[in-house]
């Protein structure tokens, strides 16, 4: 009961450069290729049915990677162009983010964070959403429960404890998002300039019909957000489409990050 697909994606938006090309970058931002990988190796050992979207360079590291971490769960790998992907999207973000007028009021100490520089880190957790939904679309997921987990989430080695299956019983006509912090009511202003995060945007978890309003809200704030100069990472994003559709989501609070599948499971309790 609740058992629980998962879906997963994994790009090069060049990450494992931005200490030579970015000045002043936090080490803790710099990331190879290799690092999600280790990463991903952590979260494959899940039997969930799992769902990847990534590049041709990837796809056979992907499948080898799960095969060996999970024998015989079920994976299904899909190869695509993330840069055909783009389109004009990218563009607009990118302007956004070389405006002065825009990034004088985003707090200095946090504009070395990739949401306010980088355009291919935006877009691409802008996709969660799109990944998801193109999932149940394509009959690529067992269950009416999907939840989207980040390729890296599994930053430590504990990160699932000692989970190898995941399962709960969330309501599937909601969309179930995850919280560090209760929303104060700060503007959407105010949540970009200071980088607040009320929203977590590693794991998310609905049901088919909830992931695909998620991914039009997703469309239609993000574009609201260009149109006024602004913009951000998909855990505003998500915040934001929460407030204006509350009836849609369901929000959990987390005792601390990346531990949605630990406190989240029918197998622990």
């Amino acid at each position: 009961m609740g058992m629980i697909s998962v879906v997963t994606a994994f790009f090069d938006i060049g990450r494992g450069e931005w200490l030579e090309k970015v000045p002043n970058l936090q080490p803790y931002l710099h990331r190879t290729n290799q690092t999600y990988l280790d990463r991903f190796a952590r979260l494959a050992v899940l039997e969930n049915d799992m769902t990847v979207f990534t590049s041709e360079e990837f796809a056979p590291e992907v499948r080898r990677i799960r095969q060996q971490a999970s024998p015989g769960s079920r994976t299904r790998v899909f190869t695509m162009d993330f840069q055909a992907c783009l389109g004009t999207t990218r563009g607009r973000i990118a302007a956004v983010q070389r405006d002065e007028r825009w990034r004088s009021q985003i707090f200095p100490g946090f504009l070395h964070n990739p949401e306010y520089w980088n355009a291919d880190y935006v877009l691409v957790n802008a996709l969660k959403s799109r990944f998801a939904r193109m999932a149940v679309e394509m009959e690529a997921v067992d269950n009416e429960l999907v939840a989207w987990l980040d390729f890296g989430y599994c930053r430590e080695e504990g990160t699932l404890g000692k989970q190898k299956r995941w399962s709960h019983p969330f309501d599937p006509s909601k969309l179930h998002l995850f919280s560090i912090e209760d929303y104060d009511g700060a503007s959407h202003h105010d949540v970009i300039s200071n980088n607040r995060t009320y929203v977590t945007g590693p794991c998310i978890v609905g049901g088919h019909r909830p992931w695909r309003r998620l991914d039009a809200l997703f469309t239609e704030i993000m574009s609201g957000l260009l149109d006024q100069g602004w913009i951000d990472d998909d855990q505003s994003i998500l915040l934001f489409s929460s407030l204006r559709e509350p009836e849609t989501f369901q929000l959990h609070r987390l005792n601390q990050w990346f531990s949605e599948v630990r406190e989240f499971n029918a197998d622990t309790h």
